[in-house]
């Protein structure tokens, strides 16, 4: 009995370990940032790498004039020094390509973006970055939320979704040459308008060692900095971008459906920080929402959820940044489960919660106190008017002529896309509404104008009309 019982497991034993032997070898091999960027020819640059169950690594390809310094297994670290000179053929930049063994023989392979490109810091704190610049690398600090004194503990940092797959590359958070931690990302060019960015919009996740969101980013990728001379208006004494926060640039009354799909930006829910995309096309075919991408390049969505006690809270919202939250009716339509918040969008100071980039801020309603239709616009007939989704508003003071796009909204009720105006008869597009951050009791004021569907008699215009605030809006940012 014995004798069997040994035999019985000599051959269990035997099969195991075949079993062992012919299953796929578990290895890994992988580059977090996915590139080494240096800010001149001739320096010397790193990352680090993940590896599990590889012995040793090798380079199969390198670009002309760059060499690989050093593969540090014990430290995870690739080291590279770019070319000094550019006579030969040498390139600025290119792709690395490794080989990694496994003790078996067994081969896992990777790729590493090499460049020698700028390095565009942003030294103020803000919950929105403008990157203007292609092939640029642009670095934050991932430690601040929205203010200076606002500490975050970020462990890891991800991109949670972009308007155009590839807009944000090289994503990586590590200690830079002064021992502070440094997030940063790289811009390439439009490959179909040489000198361009390709532009869109993004946003970054900050995470805790649990692996949970703490904040996020918003990344405005635009060949148009809305901060230079020529994108920048006086409107009522205060310094306006003449672009909306998100957008690409000003239609000016353009009838060209392209033109007008760029002007749009983002939307935003009353007192939240976080951007939301708005439709496929500019006139709203369906109320289809336009697309957005992981980091993976595979498409996302953001979701909408009921405003409760556990969903309706400002700290489930940044926690949340995907998620839209209806109105909640017995808190006057606000995201808020609770008490609304009225310093969330501070009328006095720039709140911690502003969605503007920094030295902006969202305007109070006395900024629109002074605007009217332009008569050019108001003769108009209705057909003309209709195809340029928006009014000419002029200062009854100054005289001075300001174009806001007509994108609608994402409504209190549902969150659904809406661009529609009131009439109950003939609803037909379009309808423009611009946030404040003055507040109105239950609800929060905001610019409004629409297109009559009947006569020019009665396009409205409101210059503060109370909306609710879990109604996502676009925003114009003025100067602090």
């Amino acid at each position: 009995m014995k004798r069997v019982i040994l035999s019985i497991i000599l051959i269990v034993s035997l099969c195991v370990a075949l079993g062992a032997c012919s299953k796929e070898e578990s290895s890994v091999l992988q580059v977090p940032s996915g590139s080494i960027i240096v800010p001149d020819a001739g320096m010397q640059g790193s990352t680090t790498f993940d590896s599990r169950n590889i012995s040793s690594i090798k380079s199969t390809s390198i670009p002309e004039g760059w060499s690989l310094d050093n593969i540090d297994m014990y430290e995870g670290t690739i080291t590279v020094t770019a070319p000094s000179s550019f006579d030969d053929g040498e390139l600025r930049s290119g792709t690395l390509s490794l080989k990694g063994y496994t003790p078996t023989g067994s081969t896992r392979t990777i790729s590493i973006f090499l460049a020698i490109a700028e390095t565009i810091p942003f030294q103020e704190v803000a919950n929105c970055y403008v990157a203007t610049t292609p092939k640029c690398r642009y670095t934050f600090d991932p430690l601040k939320g929205g203010a200076e004194d606002a500490e975050l503990a970020t462990a890891e940092i991800k991109l949670l979704w972009q308007t155009k797959a590839s807009l944000i590359k090289y994503l990586d958070m590590r200690e830079n040459a002064d021992g502070k931690m440094e997030a940063s990302f790289y811009i390439d060019e439009d490959a179909d308008n040489e000198g361009r960015v390709y532009y869109g919009n993004a946003l970054i996740g900050a995470y805790d060692k649990n692996g949970e969101i703490i904040w996020s980013w918003h990344i405005w990728v635009t060949n148009n900095d809305p901060a230079a001379s020529e994108n920048i208006v006086t409107l009522n004494g205060e310094t306006m971008m003449n672009i909306n926060l998100g957008a690409e640039l000003n239609s000016n009354g353009s009838t060209d459906g392209e033109v007008i799909y760029k002007s749009y930006g983002m939307y935003y829910q009353w007192g939240r920080k976080e951007p939301f995309v708005g439709p496929q096309k500019y006139n709203f075919p369906s109320n289809a929402a336009q697309m957005v991408y992981n980091t993976s390049g595979y498409a996302t969505s953001f979701r909408t959820v009921e405003s409760t006690a556990e969903y309706g809270t400002m700290a489930w919202a940044v926690a949340n940044p995907m998620a839209l939250i209806k109105g909640y009716k017995e808190n006057g339509y606000d995201w808020l489960y609770a008490d609304s918040d009225d310093n969330m969008w501070n009328s006095e100071t720039k709140s911690v919660y502003d969605p503007c980039p920094a030295g902006w801020r969202v305007p109070t309603d006395a900024l629109f106190a002074n605007l009217t239709i332009a008569t050019a616009d108001d003769d108009k007939t209705w057909e003309e008017a209709q195809k340029q989704y928006g009014w000419h508003l002029v200062d009854t003071t100054t005289e001075q002529e300001y174009f806001f796009t007509a994108q609608g909204r994402r409504n209190y009720l549902d969150c659904r896309l809406d661009i529609f105006n009131d009439d109950e008869i003939l609803p037909v597009p379009w309808s423009g509404y611009y946030w404040t951050s003055t507040v109105a009791e239950d609800d929060a004021k905001a610019l409004y104008f629409d297109l009559n569907t009947a006569t020019r008699v009665w396009n409205a215009i409101e210059l503060s009309r109370p909306m609710h605030r879990a109604n996502a809006m676009p925003v114009r940012c003025v100067r602090e």
